[in-house]
């Protein structure tokens, strides 16, 4: 995946004045073909490196080290269409334009294990409305003025791993920025193969959210949508004999009703199936969706204890900061 990285960005229809990576002392092979790369290019590439530092700090780090004042970020591993840096550079022939967010895809052609198949349907296909108000653009595709950078403070390195990006997002537009949304998706994010990779993804996800202290509202729906799933199973199951066996009257299910709403994500779900529902979407694929959407929640939310309550005395009090600044 690497080497299709580097090639698409040599491909790009605008060439960047500089490349600055930040490598966090990988050892499989990664630091020799940067290396490689430097060195065959015309274009001045800078090769940062500290060990073990994570995704904010590598971040900061090469944001820091940049000459230009216009800052085009991404995530090394992704894949792009030849005029995705155009696409997110020419916004800025605007001078009111300060950031600008890009959308992003995956390759369908290339989820062929059930697992990636199964995310696809769980995630929707991975199209979000970018003009939504809540949306915010991720680091696989965004660009901004340095001030903007400075103003919010960078990315907030006190964040295990994840979260970094959307907290920077959401400083952007408290601080009085608007991120103009560009619609065409040119950046695709590479997916996991296997069940493990999207477990993984969750719990790191709901981890940087809990240190984060951000989305618990849509956290607290997820754990209250799992209780009363919960009781509704429960209560079918131990009701259902006793119904059969002719001990309760079957009207006494209308109690378990309003318990229902604990289907909801399933319902969504089902409706997404049969709207993308096709040979390479059939059956198997909804009911292993079906099985990753819990599997995935579950981890999504002990992630997010974990963050929210066992993070260190350092984490809650960049937390604390954090919930000052949204507020101010």
């Amino acid at each position: 995946r690497l080497e299709q990285t580097i090639e698409e960005l040599k491909q790009q229809t605008l060439q960047p004045s500089e490349i600055i990576i930040t490598d966090a002392g990988s050892t499989d092979g990664t630091y020799q073909i940067l290396v490689h790369w430097q060195k065959e290019s015309v274009i001045p590439i800078k090769i940062l490196q500290k060990h073990r530092c994570n995704v904010a700090e590598g971040r900061n780090m090469a944001i820091q080290a940049a000459t230009n004042n216009l800052i085009a970020s991404t995530d090394f591993g992704c894949r792009f269409h030849p005029q995705w840096l155009e696409s997110i550079i020419t916004p800025f022939q605007d001078p009111a334009v300060k950031a600008v967010g890009g959308a992003f895809a995956v390759k369908e052609d290339e989820l062929n294990t059930l697992a990636a198949k199964a995310a696809y349907l769980l995630f929707d296909g991975y199209k979000d409305d970018i003009h939504e108000d809540w949306f915010t653009p991720t680091s696989r595709s965004v660009a901004y003025y340095k001030e903007v950078f400075d103003r919010v403070g960078g990315y907030c390195e006190w964040l295990t791993l994840a979260a970094d990006d959307t907290v920077f997002g959401r400083l952007v537009k408290k601080g009085g920025y608007h991120f103009h949304m560009v619609d065409k998706r040119y950046v695709y994010w590479g997916r996991h193969i296997s069940a493990a990779g999207y477990i993984k993804e969750a719990f790191r996800y709901g981890l940087g959210d809990g240190e984060a202290h951000i989305n618990m509202r849509s956290t607290i729906a997820k754990v209250l949508e799992l209780i009363f799933r919960s009781i509704c199973l429960t209560g079918v199951l131990i009701m259902t004999p006793m119904v059969l066996s002719g001990m309760l009257s079957p009207f006494l299910f209308i109690a378990l009703l309003p318990f229902c709403i604990g289907f909801r994500s399933y319902i969504r779900h089902i409706k997404v199936w049969c709207r993308l529902r096709s040979e390479k979407y059939n059956l198997k694929v909804f009911l292993y969706s079906l099985y990753l959407l819990e599997l995935t929640r579950y981890q999504y939310l002990k992630g997010y204890y974990k963050g929210y309550v066992q993070s260190p005395a350092f984490r809650k009090e960049g937390a604390l900061k954090l919930k000052r600044q949204f507020a101010a």
